[in-house]
């Protein structure tokens, strides 16, 4: 048993089930692919689940994978033990409807005693406790001695998820020795102490389960297994946890370094360092997968783990932003297995750079709210009594700005408060539920089958990369509720009727790209008009169709036609969208990857990693490179690829997405070379020419441009011409060259006439402020004015009784003024009446509400707005003795 490195482990697992005949397959990305009951990938069988069902066709029937996995519902424990981590590693291989226990069992225990070299005496084996085929494989046909046997019942070795695919299962145990025990003589496997360490887990899936504690024997049962690859490093490298594994020991050395911390010293520094240790693994490989920080979703998780470890750096004494130094060590420790994350560094390191620096100033504004919190307890506090900050304030600098609770209550505890912990707890508990609540709507068990899962037909054969017309064979209909064998016409056309094809010209919706519209026609003149095609798990292209006449059955041949001039459209903009990528790389940086993209046959949206607005002189540069790639005519060339070799030729691929060996590459010239699926013109020329409609912000990281070619810049040309012919008409113009000056001449007229307006108003203000003084009433030496102006807006109302206040001194003006529908009170006083002790900010609100109004300001002007006109009247007339009362108050 000699000292082995993690990415060694990796590659002896992978090697060893590749003899074995199991295809070795790429871990998938964190992000679950058409299923909507996880929200990140957690376990080495979870992006399986459709070819454990048989919805569809893997690969090989054995395949073997190291995957990728994050589970975060111990968050809270990462760091506190050295137990806990968010992101690890899951060897596994697979049967699907192949090889079963027999096997799977005698090559786990080769793989461990013979390819490893672990002493037998240290593993010990537990069984399902009414599996008795198992124990009998591993005691007579592997050789285990019973006493190196345990049963346990279904809480501990029986795998169900729900309802589905489910069966009992075998774990695999090494004994770390009696130091690492309780001491206990009935001390063995499943103690809750740390001698039996759980290494591997053999899941025998031969049973479906209804959910309802119904089991039926499957035909062809499936194993999954896993083991988690850290753990196997410790057991390999003789210790005690995930975090003196070496690849992830050199990631906590250089926090140690950041930080001028030594880890092992103080219980307090160690919880920190494996904070930071663990998440920076997390986030790194969650953001090379295409996962942005955002406040829902997976992204918040990512979110919640970037601003933890920018805390807990915090809390080691750290000032600055240091997180994306750990990504190079990462990447260093990682880059064997996942090649990617090299491919990946700038981006990775700009969208974990920007967080944290977000974060800084976030954590800025939570410590202010939360001094001024403390400050306000304080001042309350009653001698004698407790100074408690409430459960929620607590919550809300959690949920907001990312305090965790411990970080609030050492804060407040530095000032004699104590916090609130249960109803700190209960706010937490009520997010929790509403979190549950939202996975359970999207379907927890995952195991979900379309209406067309049952067909045994083969795949639909896609011809319309090099046909827009093509003959097929109706292999299945449906009217969208079940199967049928024919469906007709009644008394007209007849919506929503979808066909299945042996072959089809007509491409799918997939990667942003709209799905082809056409016809079918059958042989025996039934028409059908193609609104939408999408393609199922199993390889069936389904036609949404509307048949228009005449009765459709399966078994018929048909013709099936693509709308050509929509199709080369949306091709145009497809193609437009590689070289708008290319362009904004060129322009902005390389940290620029596809965050999403729609092409349909008028525009193209084209969302990209950026972290700022695109300025106007940018956008002009990207617009104009794409059209001189346009106008420089340069052939598109599609191939299918090796993966190994697409990406020597520099091929980008999209963030997130699984390729198989053979990958589709578009390729413009040399100069811009992606995988897609896509289809596209065959020359930049047909492009015609390219123009940005927009550029706007989506998300936090994450920018959009929508653009338009061919006949879509014609159009919008087209609507621009009439515009500026309909501004013309409008100013006058004969010449539109002169159109620019006219504009400018008007704009100077109008705002002349603005000017005139303005004085014109000034002095009717003047003439009328001049008549309210007449009808001015004394109170105790201070003059009241009031009056209502219909038909005068906000601001000339402020303009007269500023320019009362001004004009006398011992004066208060209430002015009421009416526009559009609004109503507002203007109050204002004088020098003298604020000695007397007269404040406008009073007095409007008492005004305000005898009117239904509200409102406030300062001492010598206030505003307020009325709403209830019928009542203006009385307001005013009710000045005197608001006035009256204050003074003699």
């Amino acid at each position: 048993m000699q000292w082995t490195g993690l990415n060694e482990l990796r590659e002896k697992y992978l090697s060893f089930f590749e003899s074995k005949g199991h295809l070795r397959l790429d871990s998938f990305p964190l992000v679950p692919k058409n299923d909507n009951s996880l929200l990140l990938i957690n376990s080495g069988m979870a992006p399986m689940k459709k070819w454990f069902l048989g919805q569809e066709e893997p690969p090989c029937h054995r395949v073997t994978t190291c995957q990728k996995c994050i589970r975060t519902p111990d968050i809270e424990r990462v760091g506190i033990t050295a137990r806990h981590g968010t992101y690890f590693e899951m060897l596994g291989n697979f049967s699907f409807q192949d090889y079963f226990k027999k096997e799977a069992t005698a090559w786990a225990w080769e793989f461990l005693t013979k390819v490893l070299e672990i002493p037998a005496e240290l593993l010990y084996i537990s069984v399902y406790e009414d599996d008795d085929e198992a124990w009998d494989i591993w005691t007579k046909d592997i050789g285990i001695a019973e006493d190196h046997m345990v049963r346990f019942g279904k809480e501990d070795n029986f795998w169900e998820h729900g309802s589905g695919p489910c069966g009992p299962c075998s774990e695999i145990y090494f004994d770390r020795g009696p130091e690492h025990g309780c001491g206990k003589p009935d001390c063995k496997v499943g103690c809750d102490c740390d001698r039996y360490m759980e290494v591997w887990n053999l899941v025998f899936s031969q049973f479906d389960s209804d959910g309802k504690g119904n089991y039926t024997r499957l035909e062809r049962p499936n194993i999954d297994t896993g083991m988690g690859l850290e753990r196997l490093a410790c057991v390999m490298q003789g210790v005690g946890n995930l975090f003196e594994v070496d690849t992830v020991r050199a990631i906590l050395n250089h926090v140690e370094k950041i930080s001028g911390k030594t880890y092992g010293e103080d219980a307090k520094t160690d919880i920190s360092i494996r904070v930071i240790t663990d998440h920076i693994r997390s986030t790194t490989f969650m953001v090379s997968d295409g996962i942005m920080p955002s406040n829902e979703g997976r992204g918040y998780v990512l979110r919640r783990l970037l601003r933890r470890a920018a805390r807990h750096g915090r809390m080691l004494g750290i000032t600055r932003p240091f997180l994306t130094e750990l990504v190079d060590t990462v990447i260093h420790e990682n880059k064997a297995g996942y090649p990617e994350l090299e491919e990946h560094a700038d981006y990775i390191k700009k969208v974990i750079g920007t967080e944290e620096e977000r974060f800084y100033k976030t954590i800025d504004q939570g410590m202010t709210i939360l001094n001024g919190l403390i400050d306000n307890i304080t001042k309350a506090a009653v001698a004698g009594k407790e100074k408690i900050l409430s459960g929620i304030d607590a919550f809300k600098l959690n949920d907001t700005f990312g305090f965790p609770l411990d970080l609030t209550r050492e804060i407040a505890a530095e000032a004699g408060i104590t916090v609130d912990e249960e109803n700190f707890h209960s706010e937490m508990k009520k997010q929790k539920e509403k979190a549950r609540k939202d996975r359970l709507s999207r379907g927890i068990s995952g195991w979900d089958s379309d209406l067309f899962s049952e067909l045994t037909v083969p795949a639909t054969v896609f011809t319309g990369y090099e046909k827009l017309e093509d003959k097929g064979q109706v292999m299945a209909l449906s009217d969208g509720e079940e199967l049928e064998d024919a469906i007709s016409t009644d008394e007209g056309a007849k919506e929503g009727v979808l066909v299945v094809l042996d072959q089809t010209p007509f491409y799918a919706e997939s990667g942003g790209q709209v799905a082809d519209t056409g016809s079918i026609v059958t042989t025996d003149g039934a028409r059908l008009e193609v609104k939408d095609v999408k393609k199922t798990g199993k390889g069936y292209f389904v036609h949404t169709c509307t048949l228009m006449e005449g009765t459709v059955k399966v078994g018929d041949s048909v013709t099936a036609a693509v709308s050509k001039g929509r199709r080369m459209s949306i091709a145009r903009n497809h193609t437009s969208a590689h070289l708008l990528q290319k362009a904004l790389r060129e322009v902005l940086g390389s940290h620029v990857h596809q965050a999403g993209s729609y092409e349909d046959d008028e525009r193209v949206r084209f969302d990209f990693t950026h972290f700022s607005a695109v300025t106007p002189e940018e956008l002009a540069l990207v617009e104009h490179i794409v059209n001189q790639k346009i106008f420089e005519a340069l052939d598109v060339n599609i191939q299918n690829l090796p993966i190994a070799e697409a990406k020597k030729m520099g091929a980008m691929a999209l963030f997130g997405e699984k390729y198989g060996d053979v990958v589709r590459v578009v390729d413009v010239n040399g100069w811009s070379t992606e995988f897609c699926g896509g289809t596209h013109v065959k020359n930049t020329a047909q492009l015609g020419c390219f123009k940005i409609l927009s550029e706007s912000s989506v998300a936090a990281g994450i920018r959009r441009i929508e653009g338009t070619t061919g006949y879509g810049v014609l159009n919008l040309l087209d609507e621009r011409t009439e515009m500026l012919h309909k501004v013309a008409d409008a100013l006058k113009v004969n010449n539109m060259k002169d159109l620019p000056l006219r504009a400018v001449a008007v704009a100077s007229e109008v705002k002349a006439l603005s000017k005139e307006l303005d004085a014109a108003k000034a002095a009717a203000a003047a003439s009328k402020i001049d008549g309210l003084f007449e009808a001015a009433e004394d109170v105790n030496g201070i003059k009241i004015l009031t009056a209502y102006f219909s038909g005068t807006a906000p601001e000339a109302l402020r303009s007269m009784a500023e320019k009362v206040r001004d004009k006398a001194p011992n004066t208060v003006a209430a002015l009421v003024g009416s526009t559009d529908g609004k109503i507002t009170l203007a109050v204002a006083c004088g020098k003298g009446a604020l000695d007397a002790g007269l404040k406008a900010g009073v007095l409007v609100k008492q005004i305000a509400a005898i009117a239904g109004g509200n409102g406030g300001g300062k001492p010598d002007f206030a505003m307020a707005g009325l709403k209830d006109e019928n009542k203006i009247d009385e307001a005013l007339n009710a000045v005197a003795g608001i006035v009256k009362n204050v003074l003699e108050g």
